[in-house]
């Protein structure tokens, strides 16, 4: 039974009111509330701490503690497991140390969290104390933690809350976990921290297993088809005729997509290529299969100027094929829309246009959505509507970590590129700060002398926020420059837009002052420079992106990220590694899932206690434990199950 907060004991008017200030109401809303760490100790995952967050924690050390001589300062590092995670720990000018620790001691550490190092920098490091007494943290302003903590012991002892079991006792017993009730109190009562760890357990597993809950119950339906009758002989021909050679990890997603053809029923497939690895090609030799069945194929870019450039590329090396763009810009729609109608075009390259209701297809048998994060889920479902048989292929160029990918589209479902032409060099990045922005300047007279192309990026078109933007800085590379400066941002017409573009890529030895529209679908050679100016104000996932823009040739390139402020440790790893799924395990920290995957429910991945990189094996296990569940024959109609099929109910994600 749950009852209203006001029937129980020691909660007064004073403490009423702030508790339902907090939306706290009845005795369940209570105990649902569960602390934010412990004493002075931030033992809840690392993922919860931010960069550079000053926390305290509890842990055995693991290394041995070693001295480190420096020219100004000595310093002592060891590492220490904190809840079967281990952290690196560095104590500037506390030599002493050395004498104090040893592997396995217990130690009370307090310092300043570095998420990118993964490290502590340490102020204050002791052994801990053999009996520490664990004090729940909560947060609730007005309140003192103890209250808190003595009204739940209160609403225990008298039995005043129910909380229903939602996991099969099945798997509670396989996993040996507590039941839900048993861990909300282990987690406000704590006896040890071990303790706390079981309960964290068992609520990171209900969290993954509700998580594929939905999933599934989001994954669009299996429609049944005809294996799909491409002409493999055409296949091979086409591939023996491309002016390069595929990679293996391109050869291997050719092959998943190919798989998924011959199935007995419709599927989807993510296709996950780092910038510069060719995921295009992979959907052209898709695409091409499908035409050759006699089927229709359609791709969506989220650009005019990408659609632009898939086209020319479709249409140099498919050149048996008939195929249309679809644009906002295409002047003769109705013409197309008809014989687009009449299949009288084997493939549509385009833009939103596409989901127009007037535009019908004969045998839509492949629907590829490029960069398929950047359209809303309604855009994604309108086009894949119009499709015969629900295959969809979606493209992105933006690393997803591996394990979120893993989790929103299926393991099997997922193909992986990471591997780069061999011709191609890798980037050099440099960070520098805005008072060395002379160094950014001769190397960019030096390219445009070698009558290469240059991109200058900054955030904004004009904001007194932003000290570099597209009207700053144009004034100051005119004073600098004699080349060519072509400018592209979003206020320009698309026929500014594409003169603009048009101008820079015909003219060697240019610069490209923009925004972020060249982020995808720009495909030069001869462009070897980047300078990304506020760079602090990007994510690294999208610095990653704009990098890509060059470097897409055998010349040497360099991407300069510059920022007005010291010590920005994020624009150092971008430095140090042009791996996308790298820095998107550190983006995803910082930005959240839903805006990897494009999804408009915003609290679908929002967890108290899963780590989505961390916690890759609880993923696993609940993602094998449903598939058992809901493949047994009478799943839907089982009383038992009851439950978990009104979980399932589908939201639109992917």
């Amino acid at each position: 039974m749950d009852i209203k907060l006001d029937q129980v004991k020691g909660i007064g008017p004073s403490t009423l009111r702030i508790l339902r200030n907090n939306h706290l109401w009845s005795t369940y809303d209570l105990v649902s509330y569960l602390p934010k760490g412990y004493e002075d100790f931030s033992i809840t995952d690392f993922h919860q701490a931010r960069h550079k967050d000053v926390i305290t924690i509890l842990g055995l050390i693991k290394t041995e503690p070693k001295l480190i001589r420096g020219q100004k300062v000595d310093r002592v590092t060891f590492k220490v497991e904190a809840l079967h995670e281990q952290i690196e720990i560095i104590a500037f000018g506390k030599g002493y140390l050395i004498k104090q620790l040893v592997m396995g001691d217990e130690v009370q550490i307090k310092g300043t969290y570095h998420f990118y190092r993964h490290q502590i920098n340490a102020t204050s490091v002791i052994k801990a104390e053999k009996k520490l007494s664990i004090k729940p943290h909560y947060g609730i302003e007005g309140l003192h933690d103890k209250t808190v903590q003595n009204l739940i012991e209160s609403i225990k002892e008298n039995n005043q809350v129910t909380i229903y079991e939602n996991l099969p006792k099945e798997l509670l017993s396989t996993y040996h976990m507590p039941a839900r009730q048993d861990a909300f109190f282990m987690l406000h009562l704590p006896k040890s921290f071990s303790e706390i760890e079981f309960a964290r357990r068992r609520m990171k597993y209900e969290e993954a297993f509700y998580l594929q809950l939905r999933l599934m119950g989001s994954q669009p339906s299996i429609e049944k088809r005809l294996p799909k009758a491409y002409d493999i002989i055409r296949v091979k021909q086409l591939i023996d005729q491309l002016p390069f050679t595929l990679t293996q990890e391109q050869k291997e997603a050719v092959n998943d997509i190919f798989r998924d053809f011959k199935k007995d029923h419709a599927s989807y497939r993510l296709i996950q290529g780092d910038v510069g690895s060719g995921k295009t090609i992979v959907s052209l030799l898709a695409a091409y299969a499908i035409i050759t069945s006699g089927e229709q194929v359609s791709l969506m870019a989220p650009t005019e100027l990408l659609a632009q450039q898939h086209f020319q590329l479709f249409s140099s090396l498919l050149k048996d094929s008939k195929i249309a763009l679809l644009t906002g810009k295409t002047k003769n729609k109705e013409e197309i829309k008809d014989k687009i109608k009449r299949h009288e075009y084997d493939m549509v390259i385009g833009t939103h246009a596409m989901i127009e209701e007037d535009v019908m297809f004969h045998h839509l048998g492949l629907v590829i959505i490029d960069e398929q994060h950047k359209f809303g889920v309604a855009t994604r479902e309108s086009l894949m509507m119009k499709a015969k048989s629900k295959d969809v292929i979606y493209l992105t160029a933006t690393p997803i970590p591996r394990t979120l990918a893993m989790v929103a589209f299926g393991e099997s479902r997922v193909s992986i590129i990471k591997e780069k032409p061999k011709e191609r060099k890798p980037v050099k990045t440099h960070y520098i700060t805005k008072d060395h922005v002379n160094q950014l300047f001769d190397q960019m007279h030096s390219a445009l002398l070698r009558k290469e192309h240059i991109f200058v990026v900054v955030p904004a078109i004009d904001s007194d926020k932003v000290t570099d933007n597209i009207d700053t800085l144009y004034q100051e590379l005119t004073r600098e420059f004699q080349s060519p400066i072509y400018v592209l941002h979003g206020r320009l017409s698309p026929m500014e837009q594409e003169k603009a573009m048009q101008s820079f890529v015909t003219n060697p030895g240019s610069i490209l002052l923009a925004t972020t529209m060249i982020e995808v679908g720009i495909d030069i050679p001869t462009a070897t420079l980047m300078a990304i100016f506020n760079a602090d104000r990007f994510g690294l996932s999208q610095l990653h992106q704009l990098r890509g823009r060059i470097g897409r040739s055998h010349l040497p390139s360099q991407c300069f990220v510059i920022s007005e402020k010291e010590d920005i440790e994020r624009l150092e790893i971008l430095s140090k590694t042009d791996d996308g799924f790298t820095l998107s395990e550190y983006d995803l920290h910082e930005r959240g899932p839903g805006d990897f995957l494009g999804m408009e429910q915003s609290g679908f991945f929002q967890f108290k206690f899963l780590d989505l990189i961390q916690d890759e094996k609880i993923l696993r296990e609940a993602q094998k434990n449903i598939q058992a569940i809901i493949h047994e024959p009478d799943f839907k109609t089982n009383p038992k199950y009851k439950y978990l099929v009104k979980a399932m109910t589908p939201s639109p994600m992917i």
